[in-house]
């Protein structure tokens, strides 16, 4: 019983801040300090000497001297040192001390930037790591992790003893570190864990964070957190998400957008996070910096979060600083833009003219991309024949450098925008690129068979000079969708009330144009309906009729368009349905139109009117 007293006595003794680390740095000299006299008493278990570091951690600086030199100079003297020879010049001077030998292999991290492995093999470097490794038990908690991140920058090899040494002293003190600490680990590790060891240990950091979540109480460890460990651990991410919302308001634009991205890497889309993130960016008077927007529009786009004042508020403030984008950034953000369709006419303009000041510095893949974006939101340069001209100019020459998939979407956004011509629809309706989607079933390609049918259709529709090739018909058809909306039942049930007869008209017709009509019916001269199986329909592969229709008959297509075919905020078409429409009329539709804006007692729904 005496010699546990004693024991703990120790430990109290060791933890008390008025302990002086000369008196008794180590359990053995704590209890020779409490025995003066050699007593005979049971030895207990020696105490893990790693638990102690979290205490000489809080030592004060000139409290603790090596050599008579104090930590406060010593920092002064190796920060003052930009070479890593001078390091090594000075490191048999502190190879006796741990600390101070992970103090210099941090700083050589720091000023090395190249010939590392030379660094890393030299023998002075080696004896500074076996001076770290026999006493890493005392080395203290911050600048243990230093030492690791350095090893790490410094390519160090995963299997190296020393390395290991430090991994292994690392886990043992996961429970004794703060959770800021945790949090600067996580940054640490997490980007070079490769071996299993390094994975296991970034599996056991994430365990301790998610057993002591509730201790974060600052946003640089709310951000480092989040986004090292939220793609290791789903459940951490979601208990990280009360505390997002508790400092959402604290959090400065780059950190908003750390953990934007990091959510947008793990594809979670938390909408508290995200509205609350939103907010308070929109809230700030502060102008947002480019790299902030660039990575706040992807992340968005990447999650399908479109909210209309932040993406505003983007908008305006990257307005003034378009000249300064590269045209990498430029691509990016105008491609993120569409894929919310967000339009802003200020910023479109903008890059339009960026483009055309600087088209040398677009790459034929960037400047598809950008042109792609535009007919996505269907919008048309107000200097079209100079942007149309550039377009041509830079780009007639470097078809055969794209792939078939960019070509395709270049060729299919002129069509939208209007400004195709016979080469371009030549290059893409040439067989050899067609038969490289039809023949593939997956989703992806099935969308570029569509724009291929598009594309088609707007050589025979709108191109009357051009000589081919075509599609083969079978190949000519559109996706109908596969389930309704309730926009479309609702025209459905209309439908049948006005037309009783059922042969007087049809659901969900798949045209050979690439596009789908909601319902189809023919009306004579005198605004009475017709049965549709007696008349040829040249707009659909397998039609049964042979009679063409009569002196004044007219063929109405009706088509619902939801919110999502709309430009956000706006009353504009994107550019897939825009051009939809355009084919239709084209192509001798009178078209009718409903969206979810008009009531169901709307004039058009009355038999008059139809």
């Amino acid at each position: 019983m005496a010699a546990r007293l004693v024991l703990r006595f120790s430990r109290l003794l060791v933890a008390s801040p008025s302990f002086q680390a000369s008196s008794c740095s180590i359990p053995s000299e704590c209890i020779r300090s409490c025995h003066p006299t050699q007593c005979t008493l049971p030895r207990g278990p020696p105490l893990h000497t790693s638990a102690l570091c979290r205490h000489t951690d809080s030592l004060p600086a000139l409290r603790q001297k090596v050599n008579g030199q104090s930590e406060k100079d010593f920092q002064s003297l190796i920060q003052s040192m930009s070479s890593a020879e001078e390091l090594l010049h000075i490191s048999s001077e502190y190879s006796k001390s741990g600390n101070r030998a992970a103090a210099i292999i941090s700083q050589i991290a720091k000023v090395t930037e190249t010939n590392k492995a030379e660094v890393v093999n030299d023998r002075r470097f080696a004896e500074l790591l076996s001076a770290v490794n026999r006493q890493i038990q005392t080395i203290w908690n911050a600048r243990l992790v230093s030492l690791l991140r350095s090893l790490y920058v410094l390519h160090v090899d995963g299997k190296n003893h020393f390395l290991r040494s430090v991994e292994t002293e690392v886990r043992w003190r996961l429970r004794k570190f703060s959770i800021e600490l945790l949090g600067r680990l996580a940054r640490v590790i997490v980007p070079y864990a490769q071996t299993e060891e390094q994975k296991e240990l970034v599996l056991d950091l994430a365990k301790s964070v998610e057993l002591r979540w509730t201790e974060v109480k600052d946003t640089k460890t709310l951000v480092n957190v989040i986004y090292s460990l939220s793609q290791v651990s789903k459940t951490l991410l979601e208990r990280m998400e009360d505390k997002v919302l508790e400092y959402a308001e604290l959090l400065t634009p780059l950190e908003s957008r750390t953990i934007t991205m990091a959510l947008a890497a793990q594809n979670c889309r938390s909408l508290p996070i995200l509205r609350a993130l939103s907010f308070h960016l929109v809230q700030r008077n502060k102008e947002l910096c480019p790299l902030v927007i660039v990575d706040l529009a992807y992340a968005y786009a990447k999650l399908n979060f479109s909210q209309h004042q932040v993406l505003q508020k983007m908008a305006s403030d990257l307005l003034p600083k378009v000249p300064e984008l590269s045209s990498k950034e430029m691509t990016g953000c105008i491609r993120s833009f569409s894929t919310l369709r967000f339009f802003n006419l200020p910023l479109c303009e903008a890059i339009a003219q960026a483009c055309l000041e600087r088209s040398s510095s677009f790459t034929p893949t960037q400047l598809s991309s950008v042109i792609l974006s535009f007919a996505h939101l269907n919008f048309l340069p107000s200097q079209q024949e100079e942007f149309f001209s550039m377009v041509v100019q830079r780009l007639s020459a470097e078809l055969d450098s794209l792939s078939p998939s960019m070509l395709v979407d270049l060729v299919w956004s002129l069509c939208v925008l209007q400004l195709v011509t016979p080469a371009f629809l030549q290059k893409a309706l040439d067989p050899q690129i067609y038969q490289l989607f039809m023949s593939d079933a997956s989703k992806k390609s099935s969308n570029y068979s569509l724009k291929l049918t598009q594309i088609n259709a707007t050589a025979q529709l709108e191109c009357p000079e051009y000589r081919g090739p075509l599609l083969p018909l079978r190949l000519q058809s559109a996706d109908g969708g596969s389930s309704l909306s309730p926009l479309q039942n609702d025209l459905r049930n209309v439908l049948r009330d006005v037309f009783p007869d059922k042969d007087t008209y049809s659901f969900n017709i798949k045209t050979v144009y690439g596009h789908h009509v909601d319902a189809e019916f023919v009306l004579d001269s005198e605004n009475n309906p017709l049965a549709l199986r007696n008349f040829e329909d040249p707009h659909v592969l397998d039609s049964s009729g042979t009679d063409a229709l009569p002196e004044g008959a007219r063929r109405f297509a009706l088509r619902s368009w939801e919110f999502s075919n709309y430009c956000l905020r706006t009353k504009e078409l994107t550019g897939w349905f825009a051009l939809c429409r355009r084919h239709l009329r084209a192509a001798g539709f009178v078209v009718v139109e409903k969206n979810e804006t008009l009531q169901k007692d709307h004039i058009w729904i009355s038999g008059a009117f139809l």
